[in-house]
């Protein structure tokens, strides 16, 4: 069996328009024994009388006026013709289809409006667009004159998708009960953002890395244009470059000789199997994948939560690799909320944050993840691998990270550092001076609350 192994998450931003239709379906109702052989048998006889009625079920006088009144009263279905009851209009709308064997089906009728929205690249219906414009996730481009896109289109595509409709946008309880009868107006509107995740994962046989798209596994055939322009634009994506110092700096850092194999060799599948091993003498537990992943976001942030944390403000820095591949998620977002919880949580009053990267960083890049720090700074030539990756509560804890090249992608391997000498090793990496070179990017606002 293929052994695959999580490494990354990537958030594709596309573009969609949303539609507003009205509609009435129709669902098949399931009905009480009673009340819905009272409604056959007027569909069938046309009317009954109400004797005729309690006599056929065996019923007391007070037993069938319960029945009646209930159809009758509450639910409008039958009606009163003196002693004889009959159908009402809204009980003969139960009965639109007949079944193959000419026993009246009961089906409920009901108006149905929603806003449904269409991608603009491969056309297709998605859920609800929540999500604003976002400069760090990956942009999908849309198809030529998609924003023109027709309310015939709009029709035709939900009244031939209305299942898919029924079962994964509107997640229906009963989707394959719910029909759709008939259509009444449909009118374009606004345009918006949909996000689509991605998952990557590391096939250890083979040493390559592949893309998943996980909510679109059950989704219909169109979705293949959505995950090829996905797939497309994360090819397109950069990683960062390797350097021959990078093992020798994730010794210095961690303390740890035990990734310099694969930081070396990454093409040795002996050499991965072998780092991902913990170590029972040094204590240290490997990881692999991308700092922002729950799996290992989750025990960093404890790590933090459970430390000695200093009085004042506490500073995160987060060096990102150069490349363009990293941080394209929502996730980069979650994990610092998750740190600044801990802290918050901790007794720890205030929180400032900066984004450090390698001087190779490209310059369109450089200020995408800015609404999520406090600070942009720019280190200086050689100051650190291109490919190291840190994330540091100044301090208290530090992830360090080697995005090793694989298959024309970066493979993030590394682990959690604790060590009080180590940590300030790491602090001081991160925070050189303008005479050595560091570059402030920008300094939007001053250290906030915690929380």
């Amino acid at each position: 069996m293929t052994e695959r192994l999580l490494i990354d998450a990537v958030d594709f931003q596309i573009a969609c328009r949303r539609f507003t239709i009205r509609a009435t379906v129709t669902r098949d109702r399931q009905l009480g024994v009673v009340d819905e052989y009272v409604l056959r048998l007027l569909a069938v006889l046309d009317r009954m009388s109400v004797s005729r009625l309690r006599a056929w079920f065996g019923f007391s006088e007070a037993e069938m006026e319960t029945v009646l009144l209930d159809l009758g009263e509450r639910r409008s279905w039958i009606e009163f013709d003196g002693d004889e009851v009959l159908l009402a209009p809204a009980g003969r709308e139960l009965f639109r289809s007949v079944g193959s064997d000419g026993v009246p089906h009961i089906v409920e009728v009901a108006p149905l409006i929603g806003d449904v929205w269409f991608d603009l690249v491969s056309r297709s219906m998605v859920p609800r667009s929540r999500a604003r414009n976002t400069d760090y996730l990956v942009r999908l481009r849309e198809q030529p004159s998609a924003r023109e896109l027709p309310e015939a289109f709009a029709r035709e595509a939900f009244e031939e998708n209305f299942r898919d409709y029924a079962r994964r946008i509107r997640r229906f309880p009963d989707a394959d009960a719910v029909n759709l009868y008939s259509i009444s107006d449909i009118h374009g509107g606004s345009y918006g953002y949909q996000v689509l995740p991605a998952a990557l994962a590391l096939d250890l046989d083979k040493l390559v890395v592949r893309p998943t798209f996980p909510d679109l596994e059950d989704g219909a055939g169109g979705f293949q244009k959505l995950t090829v322009a996905a797939n497309d634009a994360w090819q397109g994506l950069s990683v960062p470059d390797a350097a021959p110092t990078t093992a020798a700096e994730f010794e210095r850092m961690t303390g740890e000789t035990k990734l310099a194999d694969v930081i070396r060799s990454p093409a040795s599948q002996e050499a991965w199997r072998a780092a991902l091993q913990p170590d029972p003498v040094s204590g240290f537990k490997p990881t692999i994948g991308a700092t922002y992943l729950p799996e290992n976001a989750s025990p960093f942030i404890d790590t933090v939560g459970d430390g000695d944390l200093p009085q004042g403000t506490i500073e995160i820095v987060w060096l990102r690799p150069s490349g363009s591949a990293w941080g394209r998620t929502l996730k980069v977002a979650e994990t610092l909320h998750g740190l600044r919880e801990a802290l918050r949580n901790s007794g720890v009053d205030t929180v400032a944050t900066t984004i450090a990267m390698p001087r190779s960083t490209h310059k369109s890049i450089r200020a995408s993840h800015r609404r999520l720090f406090e600070r942009g700074a720019l280190l200086p030539q050689g100051r650190l691998p291109a490919n190291m990756e840190i994330l540091l509560v100044t301090g208290v804890a530090a992830f360090v990270n080697v995005h090793v090249p694989l298959s024309g992608h970066g493979v993030p391997v590394g682990g959690i550092v604790t060590d009080p000498k180590r940590l300030a090793r790491i602090a001081d990496r991160l925070n050189p001076s303008p005479e050595e070179g560091a570059e402030a990017l920008w300094t939007d606002a001053p250290a906030h609350p915690a929380g």
